[in-house]
């Protein structure tokens, strides 16, 4: 009979996560990248900050050493013009249609690995900034560019709400 494999746990804790994803080839699909760059340039150092084509199960082990991850991402979608903040919570039931997805694409999916695996899931939400244009080109249009400014300013006021206080 074979064991079950022991619960492997992280090595180090972070607090904050920011996970920026998409498409970098296009314009606004691209925008979660400069997000999680803006971030990553802040150097804070309770604070890891990725840029990703797109979520992978590998990165469960990232996501299980923090307190919180925020996932940054382009929302093409026609009406929206003011970024989306959606909590996310990962239920200890089984797994039902949203959680189906083993290559961890979504951000629910692979907080359900996380879970899985390592027997941890940090507190998680997800940020969608509105983008109209999806081009092969470099530049972020008007709405764009006024949500990535939201969406970093949103990500400040996190690190203020949920931060801990330092112990001597």
């Amino acid at each position: 009979m074979i064991s079950p494999s022991p619960i492997l746990k992280p090595s180090f804790q972070y607090q904050f996560l920011i996970i920026g994803y998409g498409n970098t080839l296009l314009s606004g699909a691209a925008v979660g990248h400069q997000v999680a760059k803006e971030v990553a340039a802040w150097s804070l150092p309770s604070v890891i900050s990725l840029a990703v084509q797109q979520l992978t199960p590998e990165l469960a082990i990232v996501i299980a050493e923090t307190d919180y991850v925020i996932f940054v991402n382009a929302c093409a979608q026609s009406y929206a013009q003011a970024i989306k903040i959606t909590p996310l919570a990962v239920c200890n039931q089984r797994p039902n249609a949203i959680f189906n997805n083993t290559d961890g694409g979504d951000p629910l999916s692979l907080l359900k690995i996380t879970q899985e695996r390592y027997g941890l899931h940090p507190q998680a939400w997800s940020i969608h900034i509105p983008t109209e244009c999806l081009h092969f080109e470099n530049q972020l249009s008007a709405t764009t560019h006024q949500g990535c400014d939201r969406a970093l300013r949103t990500i400040a006021q996190f690190f203020t709400i949920y931060r801990q206080p330092f112990l001597p």
